[in-house]
């Protein structure tokens, strides 16, 4: 079965979930590269453009934007310590010296108006209660022509088969995890009406999908998901919650291992995609 890191206790019950759900989804968030999650905005970016990765977690994605417009500067962004520590860890193996991270909150950026030709937002906005609010924030970075790009999944896209009783309440319970933290498990469908709400033009839209369709790849994906329901952290934040017990989590996890062997197992879903510009006048 995967294994997934335990976080060092902080006393605050709250902050401890959300350190150890960030340490459960690096080695995932690690593996995305610019070329595969953020093909769509690529063909936007020249040589010579400062460019800001704004919640760019472990900073895989960020130094192949890095690469693109070098040798101008990337700064990274996140909220998360244990994120950026591992960015700069991930800049330095690479070798890209044109990146820089910085621990920020996207609503109290250090940088003024006008600071950057391009904001990169990948998987963040889900996690915010406002996404046209976080976007109008970055717009005020951007110089005047600027561009963005911000990608981001919709709960509402994802297919599953086969789906037990236990897969479903997995299912349900991953949605309130999500929405207990203020976030919006459908905003994917969203990106290209909250760019347009936080004043950007020309704004586009665009979807790819993802799905585990080989034997390997549900079982990897099954026994990631089976670590995860049978983690203490995730256990006693659900139990706390009242959302489940600790037998309903038991059988979620072992449904998650059963899938994940079934032949005939498949899970796709949607990221969404859209990219606009900061108004000229």
């Amino acid at each position: 079965m995967a294994h997934l890191p335990s976080s060092s206790a902080t006393g605050n019950p709250g902050e401890d979930f959300r350190r150890w759900l960030h340490r459960a989804h690096a080695p995932a968030h690690s593996r995305r590269t610019a070329a595969i999650n953020a093909a769509f905005f690529l063909p936007l970016l020249r040589p010579g453009m400062r460019l800001l990765d704004a919640g760019c977690g472990p900073g895989s994605i960020t130094v192949g934007l890095a690469e693109a417009v070098a040798p101008a500067e990337v700064v990274g962004i996140d909220v998360n310590p244990d994120a950026i520590a591992a960015a700069h860890r991930m800049a330095a193996d690479r070798a890209v010296s044109n990146v820089r991270f910085e621990v920020a909150d996207i609503h109290a950026m250090p940088f003024s108006a006008d600071s950057f030709d391009a904001v990169f937002v990948h998987a963040v906005l889900q996690h915010v209660p406002d996404a046209t609010r976080t976007l109008r924030h970055l717009r005020r970075a951007l110089v005047p022509g600027g561009v963005i790009g911000i990608a981001d999944a919709d709960y509402d896209g994802s297919i599953i088969a086969p789906r037990s009783p236990a897969l479903r309440k997995a299912i349900a319970l991953m949605r309130k995890v999500r929405q207990h933290s203020g976030g919006d498990l459908r905003v994917g469908s969203k990106l290209r009406h909250s760019l347009v709400e936080a004043g950007f033009v020309g704004v586009t839209g665009s979807t790819t999908a993802a799905c585990e369709g080989t034997a390997d790849a549900t079982r990897a994906t099954g026994d990631f998901w089976a670590a995860y329901y049978s983690a203490p952290e995730l256990v006693a934040h659900v139990t706390a919650m009242g959302w489940a017990t600790e037998a309903e989590l038991a059988a979620v996890s072992r449904a998650w291992r059963d899938w994940g062997r079934h032949p005939g197992a498949f899970w796709a879903r949607f990221l969404c995609q859209a990219v606009g510009r900061a108004p000229t006048g």
